[in-house]
C-alpha cells in the first residue's frame, strides 16, 4: 500500500501494542460467570483483557477501543463476518473508482440518523474524515492522502495523492467513523489545519457517542467496563441484544469464565494452546491473522554470521515448521510467507517452508561456516496463549541438528524493542499482525530500505534486486486481485533471500457460549462484531 509506512503492526508494533495484554491481571468483573447484570437474556457479555485509551473514533487504535467504535459509529463501507476479501457497503449505497484508482465518489444512503435523530449528510463525513487526517492521531496515517469533498448532500469524493486501490478498505476502518458534526462542534471538536492543537473533544467522546450506529455508549470505564445500549432510533435492522457489557479481564479469568458460563457470553483473548480444556459446548471461531518470524541482521557490522546468504538458507532448511506450529495449538499452521491466511495475497498452504537438514549441513560446509554461534534475542513474554520461550528453545534445537549453536537471551519486552528497534539485535523472534486488512502494506514496512528492514540492517544495497522489483510491481498494480497474486511473488522472492523467516502463522480467537450466533471473529481490526450477534 502506498500512503504511509505505519500501516501495520510489524514485529515491534505488534508487541507493544498488546504487551498490556500479556502483562496485564485485570479486574474480572466478579469472574463468577454468566450475564453482568445477574444472567438477562437481552445483555450480551464480552469479556478482554482491556486495550484501550479512547472511544473517540479520530484517535481510537488500541483493540478494545475498535471493538466499541465501530458499534457506536459507522464506516462508509464495512467487512461482513471473517471475510476481509471485500468491503461491503454501509452508510455507502455504492462507491465508483476512477481507473487509475486515485478518485471514488460515494453515495450515501437515504433515511440514516444519528442517534438523536438527526438525518446525517455528507457534511458530517467530509468533517469526521477531515478531523481524523488533522487531529494526526494514531489513526490519522491511514488517511493522510487523501482529500474528502462533498459533492451534494448524498455524495462524497476521496481523492488520493497517489494512485491507492485501498481506499475502501481504509474507510471500513472504525477509526474512519461518521460523528454528528453539529453535536461534535458544540463539545469541542474541529477539523481544521490545527485540529491537533484545536480539537478538545475527546473527553466528552469518551463518556458521550454521537454517531449513526446500532448501539450508543452508556458507561465507560477504561479500567473496568464499557456498556453499550440498543440505539432506539437506529436506522437499520435492530441489533437482537438491547445491552453488550465489555468487562476487562485477563485471560486466564476468562477461561474460568467461559468454563461455566450460562449463556450469552463471549471471550475474545483464548487462543492457542489456551483453548486446551474448553467444554465441547463453547464455540470458537477464528481465522489465521498473525505470523511469527525470525530476523536475522543483513549488516556485516552487527553479525558477520547471520549477514552470510548460506547462513539464511542453512537455518531456513534447518527449522521443523510442522513441530513449531504444532506449539501454537488449535489454528495454527506451519509458516509459508509474510502474508497470514486471513488476508488476501497469502501464499497457498502447500507453499509452507518444509524441513531439510542434510540441504542446511550442505550449505553451511560448502560457505565454510563450522559451527556457527548467534545470540538469539526474544521477548519474555506469553502471546496469544503461546510462551514465546517454548518457540525459541525449539528453534534453538532444530538448528544445533544442522550444527547451528543458537545462544538464546531472553528479555523483557522493552528491553528487546529497544535493542530490535536500535537494529542492534543478530538475530530475534517476534509476531506481525495487521492494523487493517490490506497485505501490500508489509511493503511499506519490510522491504528493502523499508523501516522494519532498516531494523535488520536490510538495505536495498543488500537486497537481491529481484525482491526489489517484485515489491516494485505490487505497488505498480492497481487491480486488486492483481495486486494479490503480485504479493505472492513478493513473497516468494523474500523467503528466497530476505532476512525474514516465517515460523508459523497463528489464530486470533472468538470463544462463545453455544446459544449464540454471529460469533465470527474478524482479522478487520474490531475483533466480533456485536451488533451481529444473536441467539440461537
Amino acid at each position: 500500500m502506498s500512503v504511509s509506512p505505519r500501516r501495520l503492526r510489524a514485529g515491534a508494533l505488534a508487541l507493544a501494542a498488546l504487551a498490556a495484554v500479556s502483562s496485564t491481571a485485570a479486574c474480572s468483573a466478579g469472574g463468577s460467570g454468566g450475564n453482568a447484570d445477574g444472567g438477562t437474556s437481552k445483555t450480551l457479555t464480552v469479556d478482554t483483557s482491556f486495550v484501550l485509551k479512547t472511544l473517540d473514533p479520530g484517535r481510537v487504535y488500541e483493540a478494545t477501543g475498535l471493538t466499541a467504535v465501530h458499534a457506536l459509529y459507522e464506516t462508509l463501507l464495512t467487512f461482513e463476518g471473517s471475510d476481509v476479501s471485500k468491503p461491503v457497503p454501509a452508510l455507502a449505497e455504492s462507491y465508483q473508482a476512477s481507473p487509475d484508482a486515485k478518485t471514488f465518489t460515494f453515495t450515501l444512503r437515504p433515511g440514516v440518523t444519528f442517534s438523536d435523530g438527526t438525518p446525517l449528510t455528507a457534511d458530517d463525513v467530509v468533517f469526521s474524515l477531515n478531523r481524523l487526517k488533522n487531529i494526526k492521531a494514531s489513526p490519522a496515517v491511514t488517511v493522510s492522502g487523501l482529500t474528502i469533498d462533498k459533492k451534494d448532500d448524498r455524495t462524497v469524493v476521496v481523492t488520493s495523492a497517489t494512485p491507492n486501490p485501498n481506499v475502501p478498505v481504509v474507510l471500513a476502518m472504525p477509526s474512519t467513523g461518521v460523528v454528528n458534526s453539529k453535536v461534535a462542534k458544540a463539545n469541542g471538536a474541529s477539523d481544521g489545519a490545527d485540529a491537533a492543537q484545536g480539537d478538545t473533544a475527546q473527553q466528552y467522546l469518551d463518556t458521550n457517542s454521537i454517531g449513526s450506529g446500532p448501539y450508543v455508549l452508556k458507561a465507560y470505564d477504561p479500567s473496568s467496563q464499557v456498556v453499550l445500549e440498543a440505539n432506539p432510533k437506529y436506522w437499520g435492522t435492530k441489533p437482537q441484544f438491547d445491552r453488550v457489557v465489555l468487562r476487562n479481564m485477563d485471560v486466564q479469568t476468562q477461561k474460568l469464565t467461559m468454563q461455566r458460563a450460562g449463556g450469552a457470553e463471549i471471550a475474545l483473548d483464548i487462543s492457542g494452546k489456551l483453548l486446551d480444556g474448553l467444554p465441547d459446548t463453547l464455540q470458537t471461531s477464528g481465522v489465521q491473522d498473525t505470523v511469527y518470524f525470525l530476523f536475522l541482521n543483513a549488516d556485516p557490522a552487527v553479525s558477520k554470521v547471520t549477514s552470510n546468504p548460506a547462513f539464511n538458507q542453512a537455518l531456513r532448511a534447518a527449522i521443523d515448521y510442522q513441530g513449531i506450529a504444532a506449539l501454537y495449538g488449535k489454528g495454527a499452521a506451519p509458516g509459508a510467507g509474510l502474508v497470514a491466511p486471513a488476508f488476501p495475497g497469502a501464499l497457498p498452504a502447500g507453499e509452507a517452508s518444509q524441513r531439510d537438514v542434510a540441504k542446511a549441513k550442505a550449505l553451511l560446509a560448502g560457505a565454510g561456516l563450522t559451527n556457527p554461534t548467534v545470540k538469539f534475542n526474544y521477548p519474555a513474554i506469553t502471546y496469544k496463549g503461546v510462551d514465546l520461550g517454548t518457540v525459541a528453545t525449539k528453534v534453538q534445537g532444530d538448528a544445533a541438528e544442522a550444527g547451528i549453536k543458537l545462544e538464546l537471551n531472553p528479555q523483557p519486552l522493552t528491553t528487546f524493542l529497544d535493542e530490535m528497534r536500535g537494529g542492534k539485535s543478530p538475530m530475534g523472534f517476534t509476531p506481525q499482525s495487521l492494523n487493517y486488512p490490506v497485505a501490500d502494506s508489509l511493503i511499506n514496512n519490510m522491504a528493502p530500505g523499508q523501516a522494519t528492514a532498516l531494523r535488520s540492517g536490510w538495505t536495498v544495497d543488500r537486497a537481491d534486486p529481484a525482491v526489489v522489483a517484485a515489491g516494485k510491481k505490487v505497488t505498480d498494480t492497481l487491480d486488486v486481485a492483481a495486486r494479490a497474486t503480485a504479493m505472492q511473488e513478493w513473497q516468494r522472492a523474500m523467503n528466497a533471500s530476505s532476512p525474514y523467516i516465517v515460523l508459523a502463522s497463528n489464530s486470533s480467537t472468538v470463544v462463545a457460549t453455544s446459544d449464540l450466533t454471529g460469533v465470527d471473529y474478524t482479522p478487520a481490526g474490531w475483533q466480533i462484531d456485536v451488533a451481529a450477534v444473536g441467539r440461537k
